[in-house]
């Protein structure tokens, strides 16, 4: 919880502030004031952003954005009032706002007249009773053993607090891929019989989660598709063994992620589409431009004539076509007669979950899906830069310099090399579209932690005796450096710091900067162009919570590679940083 404190101590120190000028301003009438009040707010919405407190800093856009249409106004002395009454509340939070919370302190806010009352009819969780009982129990056995000195009885009971904590969150919100992918074995079966046919159902999912608010539309999708394999993909036991198949067809789900994308291959070794029956129907329907391939997916396209229970290969495709596109996505189909017949759906999930273990190799922070741990050793033994486990040789991932005394010996015959095991984690997984990473894992610590593909991750890389890339960060939060310096360092980079723009200017011996534009002395804008002026060279990006167009051209202008909001998905920075200085290895 490192990372929260330091943000509460922020943001306690700054709201503070924020009262104390509100209250000098009510006295003096300094127009200087606003602008002091305006940049506060803003260094909060920025701080909020990047540690995950996302309505709290969407809370902090609505100050930010009130004050900054008062710098050449006055401030009214009841707004003041209101403003520092709602200053006052948060300082008594200790985790995110809910959206009830965000209105009532928008309507404080707009209101004419100041609002008097709690916050008690504000539910921020939807945890049942019996769960409160049992969170709060384990919560006193941990206070009553640190009471009693029992150190290690009350660490257990704190982690065992997380644990469930977590399951509860995670059983709220996902739900597991293979369970619904598992829920079609009763559908197949029924689908067979009624067809007269025999299916051997096969099932090849990662561990992934998904939001529920999509695992129906999955179904609903899965379903289109399932159902009119078995009728019209998969041929009649006779018939397979006429042509030397065995009578039991294969019907497979295939699901994974890759890149930012989920997808789901539902493949049968039947028929395959009837590709002259596809284009007949195509021309009588004025299609006949149109490749056969996309043509299914027309809205009500089939060709099969008579309606029954299980409909012909098309029926339903417009609608599994659109829920792919609608969700940033497409769908296509694989085809070859006699041999069978594969659908294609992918998409951007809006969150999945998966466990990781995480490791640490010389200060590097990282994880691997536990999808693709076989075993963890000690002291493995190398042969010709290679792990020998089991009389078999496994190819080396290793990002640190250290003697090898670990490694987790993972599928496609790789070992990766690790001095530390950090945890073993189920979090929130956010993708990634750098090949070497199936995604970053968040919610563990405060900045994302890259989860590597073992599959394109160079083997045999062990980096001992180079020297680590440096990284300036300039921004005048703690909280900010805090988070970036933590994602950059587990990226494998070092890192130097500095909370102004005058101290950033004395920095030398860096390879790449990340520079906020709004600081107390000089603008980020003008430390880019002193940057780039004394090395063109060095790749710069901005992170900044300015989103006007015009703010973004202005720090291009000045010299930025890249310009980032701090609203964004902050693992985006890696990319970049990993692009401009040739690291990304795609």
């Amino acid at each position: 919880m490192e990372f929260l404190n330091i943000f509460l101590d922020e943001m306690n120190e700054n709201l503070n502030k924020a009262i104390d000028l509100l209250k000098e301003y009510l006295e003096t009438r300094n127009p200087l004031i606003i602008k002091k009040l305006h940049r506060i707010y803003h260094t909060l919405k920025g701080s909020a952003g990047l540690v995950g407190m996302h309505n709290f800093g969407k809370f902090m856009h609505e100050l930010e954005s009130a004050f900054k249409e008062k710098l050449n106004d006055v401030l009214d002395e009841k707004f003041v009032a209101r403003v520092i009454k709602i200053s006052n509340e948060l300082m008594n939070k200790r985790s995110d706002l809910t959206e009830k919370e965000i209105s009532y302190y928008k309507n404080i806010l707009l209101n004419e007249e100041l609002i008097e009352g709690t916050m008690a009819y504000l539910n921020q969780e939807n945890i049942s009773i019996e769960e409160m009982e049992k969170f709060y129990s384990i919560l006193l056995k941990a206070e009553n053993d640190i009471l009693n000195n029992r150190v290690n009885s009350a660490l257990k009971n704190i982690k065992n607090l997380r644990i469930q904590l977590q399951k509860t969150i995670e059983n709220e919100q996902f739900v597991l891929l293979k369970d619904i992918i598992k829920s079609f074995e009763n559908l197949i079966f029924q689908e067979a019989i009624f067809n007269n046919k025999k299916v051997n159902f096969i099932i090849d999912v990662e561990n992934i989660k998904i939001e529920k608010e999509d695992a129906n539309l999955i179904k609903n999708i899965l379903i289109h598709i399932v159902k009119n394999s078995i009728a019209h993909g998969i041929e009649d036991p006779e018939y397979r063994k006429k042509v030397g198949k065995d009578e039991k067809g294969n019907l497979k789900i295939k699901s994974y992620i890759k890149n930012n994308m989920i997808y789901l291959e539902v493949s049968d070794d039947g028929y395959g589409l009837n590709i002259e029956a596809i284009k007949n129907k195509a021309k009588q329907l004025g299609y006949d431009s149109v490749n056969p391939l996309d043509v299914i997916f027309y809205p009500g396209f089939s060709i099969k004539e008579k309606v029954d229970q299980s409909s012909g290969r098309g029926v339903g495709l417009d609608a599994v076509k659109a829920f792919a596109e609608f969700k940033g996505g497409d769908v296509k189909v694989e085809t070859e007669k006699g041999k069978g017949t594969k659908f294609i759906v992918k998409f951007k999930a809006k969150a999945t979950s998966k466990k990781v273990l995480v490791l640490n190799r010389d200060n590097n922070i990282f994880s691997i899906s536990s999808d693709d741990i076989i075993k963890l050793i000690n002291k493995p033994e190398v042969i010709d830069n290679k792990i020998n486990y089991n009389n078999q040789l496994f190819e080396i991932i290793d990002f640190g310099k250290n003697n090898i005394n670990f490694c987790v010996i993972c599928k496609n015959n790789v070992a990766v090399i690790y001095d530390e095991i950090k945890g073993y984690f189920e979090t929130r997984i956010v993708p990634s579209e750098d090949k070497r990473f199936l995604g970053f894992a968040k919610s563990i610590f405060t900045y994302p932690i890259p989860i590597i593909s073992i599959k394109n991750i160079p083997k045999n890389n062990n980096i001992k005796g180079k020297k680590k890339k440096r990284v300036l960060i300039l921004d005048d939060s703690i909280v900010s450096r805090y988070v970036i310096s933590k994602l950059i360092k587990s990226s494998g980079y070092d890192i130097i710091e500095s909370s102004c723009g005058k101290e950033a200017l004395d920095k030398k011996d860096y390879d790449a900067a990340i520079v906020d534009v709004e600081l107390p002395d000089i603008s980020g804008y003008e430390v880019v162009k002193f940057i780039k002026e004394k090395n063109p060279d060095i790749p710069v990006i901005i992170l900044s919570t300015k989103s006007d167009p015009e703010e973004i051209k202005k720090g291009l202008s000045y010299g930025a590679n890249a310009y980032v909001l701090k609203g964004d998905k902050i693992e985006k920075i890696i990319i970049l940083l990993k692009k401009f200085l040739g690291d990304d290895n795609n």
